[in-house]
């Protein structure tokens, strides 16, 4: 008994420490502290490997409106994009009329012309999560990555 105590309650604050930190991770609405593990958490979009130079990555976080702007260029020369524009269920834009000036405070903001529409998917959730709305915009062709999400909590 006198082993067993130590050893279940070394477990037990393991696992503790594990439940905060996920929930640390999801309610963590900032752009410096796991911010990319909050968008794969909050949203059905992963985010895979990605440049991490100042012009690759950028994060705008509007406390008063409770949302969050990212972009990210993802490494094309380790992410085989096909499949993931298929694991992460992104549509063609095609005609699809979305509301892109949501990314307009970003430097980089998506630019989608009849010329390149082809290389343009998106993921859209609006109301189909309880605790985030969101629209990730993805170039297929060069691995520019916009996800905008807008916290409901």
């Amino acid at each position: 008994m006198l082993i067993l105590t130590p050893i279940v309650g070394i477990g037990l604050l393991g696992f503790g420490g594990l439940v905060c930190l996920a929930q640390s991770m999801i309610n963590s609405n900032s752009c410096n502290r796991f911010n990319i593990d909050n968008i794969e958490t909050r949203i059905p979009v992963g985010i895979p490997a990605v440049y991490n130079d100042p012009d690759c990555f950028s994060c705008i976080l509007d406390k008063a409106a409770n949302t969050k702007t990212n972009y990210f260029k993802i490494r094309t020369d380790a992410v085989e994009m096909d499949g993931y524009v298929e694991r992460n269920f992104f549509i063609p834009v095609n005609e699809t009329d979305l509301d892109l000036s949501v990314f307009g405070k970003l430097a980089k903001i998506p630019e989608i012309t009849p010329d390149n529409v082809q290389n343009f998917y998106y993921s859209l959730g609006i109301g189909k999560r309880v605790r985030t709305d969101w629209l990730a915009i993805l170039n297929k062709d060069n691995g520019d990555l916009w996800v905008y999400m807008q916290y409901k909590d």
